[in-house]
């Protein structure tokens, strides 16, 4: 009797082990780790506070590689100060209710506020790390030169991929480097148009065209416009394009990635267990379309389409129009998409 009685605790014992874990983790009281079903990412750096926690109890969460804390859903304790346990990761995203602004520790240098029906705000100005994981799950505003990114470009005038949740200028650096936003694909080559800005989401190109600094690096920094700053969850896609936030790895070479190579050339086919480091972009095709792809760089880009492809009224004759993998398109063309019309290929600015 005693032996079964030992055996039925040691297997409630174990159930009880195995509900309190996530991938191996012992949850925290009143958390909810890599909430998949919001973030659609897989990702495990996003942590939700659902309970409510004394000053003491945040400030002894352990938060190593958690990227966004999510504090919306519970009232700030009074007295919040900064986490006991470090490091944290650079770009550590916290979000806290509106009503909590005025609690929020100067500890916490990447926050933002967010009302009950969705509107979110900066609360201080922040400068992005380059290289550091970036998880964005809800947009939020920000205001002119409240959020800052640098990046050290090696100056040897070679392309380099950047890609920011923002909208922005350069501040420093300028004129010692030329940018490209990804425009589309053209056989084997990709097409790049000049541009003075950095747009939120969009795959840009950048290489150095000035004298650098003594160590061959050039610093380049770009603030933000007033805009609203987008999610950043997992791969997002323009197009053909991917932007990237977070430490990528190529699971396998069937996946048709391309990434600018080293010499920052070309884009190639990538190897398993090729990686791409946040701030990013690659190429994702349907299939493989060579080993290389070419950068045709265009100072005079093409004439802007309309963003709505209209169908014509009545009994007139349409003109199928068809995107580069020979589907028939209707409906609105994305910014910077190229289509074909009568064969001939038309930029969608």
């Amino acid at each position: 009797m005693q032996r079964h009685f030992g055996t039925l605790l040691l297997l409630f014992c174990l159930c009880a082990a195995l509900r309190a874990t996530d991938g191996g983790t012992k949850r925290s009281r009143g958390t909810t780790p890599g909430d998949d079903g919001l973030t659609g990412t897989g990702w495990t750096g996003y942590l939700k506070i659902t309970e409510p926690l004394t000053a003491d109890e945040l400030a002894a969460k352990d938060l190593g590689g958690v990227t966004c804390l999510d504090l919306s859903g519970i009232s700030l304790p009074e007295g919040a100060t900064a986490f006991r346990h470090t490091p944290v990761e650079p770009n550590l995203l916290i979000y806290v209710r509106s009503e909590d602004a005025g609690r929020v520790p100067e500890a916490w240098r990447f926050a933002v506020v967010r009302a009950e029906n969705g509107e979110a705000r900066l609360l201080r100005p922040f400068e992005l790390t380059d290289g550091a994981p970036l998880f964005i799950p809800f947009p939020f505003a920000v205001s002119t030169g409240q959020l800052r990114y640098t990046r050290r470009l090696i100056a040897d005038g070679n392309w380099q991929t950047l890609c920011l949740p923002f909208d922005a200028d350069a501040v420093e650096g300028q004129g010692l480097f030329e940018a490209g936003k990804a425009l589309g694909m053209d056989g084997e080559s990709l097409a790049f148009g000049e541009t003075q800005t950095i747009t939120g989401g969009a795959a840009h190109i950048l290489r150095t065209v000035g004298t650098a600094a003594t160590d061959g690096r050039l610093t380049v920094t770009f603030s933000s416009k007033a805009c609203t700053v987008a999610p950043t969850l997992g791969y997002l896609y323009q197009g053909i394009w991917g932007t990237n936030y977070r430490q990528m790895a190529v699971a396998d070479a069937n996946e048709s990635i391309y990434l600018l190579t080293a010499d920052g050339s070309t884009f190639a086919h990538a190897a398993a267990s090729s990686t791409l480091a946040p701030f990013r972009c690659y190429l994702s095709l349907f299939e493989p379309v060579g080993p290389q792809l070419v950068i045709r760089f265009e100072r005079n880009t093409a004439t802007a389409l309309p963003h709505a492809i209209a169908l014509p009224k009545g009994n007139e004759k349409a003109e199928p129009i068809y995107d580069l993998a020979g589907r028939r398109r209707t409906g609105t063309a994305r910014r910077g998409e190229i289509l074909i019309m009568k064969n001939m290929k038309l930029v969608n600015k």
